[in-house]
């Protein structure tokens, strides 16, 4: 059965046929990652009791992240496959822990502004959301790989097939309440994964159907009651969105600045260390705002540099997704595409003023010890599935 033989890969085979085009992409956005970092933050932190007046305290705190997620990004590559991902212990209890932590997260977790999503375990605080992604992309991945065994079989739409997406659902309106950023892009995740499974056309469309009907009815009732439903914090950045210059000393502040960053950049850039808005002027320059200290200091030269070493990740991630007939590597992999994809587009979005701001972090620069840690294990994940799938191509070629 093949099933039964691709599940049988030694891992010492499949090593062989590992991308080092990943490797290299993931290394590469962690250096510029840190050297950004530093430069955003030196002044800041330099400045602030809080730190020590340490002008690398950030760096110092996101170089450990760095060692510690490259560490596990190693170990996942080199010495596991996607066989011991499909052990049925192995997402259950992935989902089964992340709930338990989102729990212990509104018990005992650390409150930032107003807000639990932080967790300290042992000498490290986690944002136990950012985990939540890559969680749900593994656990569609196993449950619908044992479901849909032949690959032009539709799955059923009866209760039981859909329970799955209902899980993961419920999870992300719990993250939606303290976390929307997060919560947005695990729905991006969920919603991307459903369409591209082989339900019936028909659901499907009812499916499509609904969420554009929801998205009528909540921008309707946005217009209609004026968005009296929304928080005056969420009003205050969908105002900024549209008019960030009626307030560039209040609500308008940081994105007004990000905005004269980036048109500061120019093409070759200021030069690193020589940014000016990161001097006070963008109070975030080191986590949402890293992509308006790029293109100030790196111009858009270091802009396209960036989103080439993105799309590259991405491209790949598709590309592989597209050429193998193994729905669980198709899941892994088109899944891990989506996140980064995603999560690249709400930050540089949000910076530049084409969505209003979600406070997402961008993907290996920003920082941030959870979000670096979630990305380095998606994509070792990625870089196994990869493997795995390059190994059968040549295998079948033999």
């Amino acid at each position: 059965m093949k099933k039964a033989k691709r599940l049988n890969y030694p891992i010492s085979k499949t090593n062989q046929h590992i991308d080092y085009v990943i490797i290299f992409a993931y290394i590469a956005l962690a250096i510029i990652g840190l050297v950004m970092i530093y430069s955003g933050s030196m002044v800041k932190s330099s400045r602030s009791e809080m730190t020590n007046f340490n002008p690398k305290f950030f760096f110092d705190s996101q170089l450990r992240f760095v060692i510690f997620g490259m560490t596990i990004f190693v170990i996942i590559t080199f010495f596991t496959s996607s066989r011991l991902f499909r052990k049925p212990i192995i997402p259950i209890a992935l989902i089964a822990g992340s709930i338990l932590l989102l729990l212990a997260t509104q018990i005992f977790g650390i409150e930032v502004n107003g807000e639990k999503n932080w967790i300290r375990l042992g000498f490290i605080n986690l944002q136990t959301s950012e985990f939540v992604k890559i969680v749900v992309i593994m656990y569609l991945a196993y449950v619908y790989d044992r479901r849909l065994r032949i690959k032009t079989e539709l799955i059923p739409t009866d209760t039981k097939h859909l329970m799955p997406f209902v899980l993961v659902l419920v999870m992300t309106l719990w993250i939606g309440r303290n976390d929307f950023g997060t919560s947005l892009i695990i729905l991006s995740i969920i919603i991307s994964m459903f369409f591209y499974l082989n339900f019936e056309r028909k659901f499907t469309f009812m499916i499509f159907a609904g969420i554009v009907g929801i998205i009528i009815l909540v921008v309707g009732a946005f217009i209609m009651f004026d968005g009296q439903f929304l928080s005056s914090y969420q009003l205050a950045r969908i105002d900024t969105f549209f008019h960030p210059f009626n307030d560039p000393y209040g609500d308008g502040y940081q994105l007004t600045n990000s905005l004269i960053a980036i048109a500061n950049g120019g093409l070759i850039g200021q030069g690193i260390g020589n940014g000016i808005l990161k001097l006070g002027f963008l109070p975030e320059a080191q986590t949402d705002f890293i992509f308006s200290v790029i293109a100030e200091e790196l111009g858009l030269i270091g802009v396209l540099i960036v989103l080439g070493l993105y799309a590259t990740i991405v491209i790949k991630a598709f590309y592989y997704s597209y050429h193998t007939g193994d729905l669980y590597l198709r899941l892994i992999t088109f899944g891990i595409g989506i996140y980064i994809t995603i999560q690249c587009f709400f930050n540089i979005g949000g910076a530049t003023k084409t969505i209003p701001l979600t406070g997402v972090p961008l993907p290996l620069l920003s920082y941030g010890g959870s979000s670096f840690l979630s990305i380095s294990i998606a994509l070792a994940v990625l870089s196994v599935a990869i493997k795995e799938i390059r190994y059968r191509k040549a295998i079948n070629r033999d």
